[in-house]
């Protein structure tokens, strides 16, 4: 009987413990900037999408990491093209004192090595489109997840995307919560 008690106590203080732990970490710990002006009032404000993304830290981390490692690919493909040209040269300045078999099979084998390096670019650089992708879609979920927290506390009907170019053609500087979002994702 006694371990029966202590069990469901033990279980009971789990429950409770695992309640607590929904209740104050469902991912509204996230310290919203405050909004002040018209758009503390209105129910419809605007995010400024390419101020937010030349203002957003990590969208500017992960872009300077893709854009290093689209420049180390570069370099090894560039140095891979560059021993294959030479291995060309090579062939062309030998290729009179071979035999037309020894010409065929030389040729062969540079024509594969030729389409090996394409075939390697080609999937190093669909790789890289997909973790592009993947990225943006990291990127969009964050936003999203922000806005969702943000919106929480201010309550608003609509929070459009305003780019130049876009559906919005015109919208008040006033409703512009852009700095307010992109201070509260800097600082998540």
């Amino acid at each position: 009987m006694k371990q029966a008690s202590l069990i469901l106590n033990v279980i009971l203080f789990l429950a409770v413990a695992y309640l607590y732990y929904l209740k104050f970490n469902d991912g509204n710990t996230v310290e919203t900037i405050p909004v002040s002006g018209p758009a503390l009032n209105s129910k419809i404000v605007f995010v400024d999408s390419d101020s937010l993304m030349d203002n957003y830290t990590l969208f500017k981390d992960m872009l300077e990491a893709m854009g290093k490692k689209r420049d180390s690919l570069d370099k090894v493909l560039m140095n891979k093209g560059s021993y294959l040209e030479k291995e060309i040269k090579e062939y062309q300045e030998r290729a009179a004192g071979m035999s037309a078999g020894e010409r065929q099979l030389r040729e062969e084998s540079l024509m594969k090595k030729q389409q090996a390096l394409m075939e390697e670019r080609d999937n190093l650089l669909e790789s890289l489109k997909e973790e592009e992708a993947q990225l943006t879609d990291s990127i969009h979920v964050d936003l999203m997840s922000y806005l969702k927290v943000f919106n929480k506390k201010h309550g608003y009907d609509f929070i459009l995307g305003y780019s130049r170019g876009g559906g919005i053609l015109l919208a008040s500087d006033s409703l512009d919560i852009t700095k307010q979002v992109v201070n509260g994702l800097n600082q998540k």
